[in-house]
């Protein structure tokens, strides 16, 4: 019965949190409407997550609750950047740096697992979905430490970790919950396109805000025009 109702507070919150980053997304950046969209988009992020990895740890499917751990650590680090300059090297960023690298270490001890079961697998998966979340945290703990010794962060810097790793994040939880959590939804909600596409859809509109937070299309074209011209 607790399952059950787990399992439809994780659908109910992921899909509230597909429709709010896509909001989040598609809205003028720094307006009410994005600020208010990524407020339901981080809470419904926090439930869906808290919620599968809740259920997955009963069944027990490891790789879900790491996925879970690993977009929950995303989302709060995600909105962390908004910090002042004194918060960010405060022990809040620490204490989810090291979440970040005991979610890395715990994934390659997965690993380990995988190559002792005669069967290659552990709980019915390879190596690879744990390789992939192991690296992930632990460059993402590396890129942790580094944000909180640099003396300064631009603006872009700020707005480019606040893009990835609140995209990387809605693109984890989506793929999760569209694999998993969809299987019992209405037909017609599995395939409308923003959820049947969905991740391709956000890592396109991701590498989309990253070239745009990060000039690089005109930064570009300049280089090209000064060569040109040389």
């Amino acid at each position: 019965m607790e399952q059950s109702i787990m399992l439809v507070s994780h659908i109910m919150a992921g899909t509230v949190a597909v429709f709010a980053g896509y909001m989040a997304l598609f809205l003028k950046k720094g307006s009410k409407g994005h600020i208010k969209a990524g407020h339901w988009f981080v809470v419904s992020m926090a439930l869906m997550a808290i919620s599968g990895a809740v259920v997955a740890y009963i069944k027990p499917m490891t790789i879900s609750v790491i996925a879970g751990a690993f977009t929950l650590y995303l989302v709060l680090t995600a909105l962390a950047v908004f910090r002042t300059e004194i918060q960010r090297v405060g022990g809040f960023n620490y204490t989810l740096m090291c979440i970040a690298l005991l979610i890395g270490l715990y994934s390659i001890y997965c690993v380990y697992l995988v190559s002792q079961s005669p069967m290659g697998r552990f709980q019915g998966f390879s190596a690879e979905p744990f390789i992939m979340f192991g690296v992930l945290a632990i460059v993402s703990a590396v890129l942790d430490l580094r944000y909180i010794k640099a003396k300064e962060i631009s603006q872009r810097a700020r707005l480019t970790r606040h893009v990835w790793r609140m995209c990387f994040a809605m693109f984890i939880a989506v793929g999760s919950f569209v694999g998993q959590g969809l299987k019992r939804a209405p037909e017609d909600i599995r395939h409308f396109p923003l959820v049947e596409y969905a991740d391709l859809i956000i890592l396109l509109l991701m590498l989309y805000w990253l070239v745009r937070v990060n000039r690089l299309l005109p930064r570009a074209k300049q280089k090209l025009l000064k060569r040109a011209k040389s």
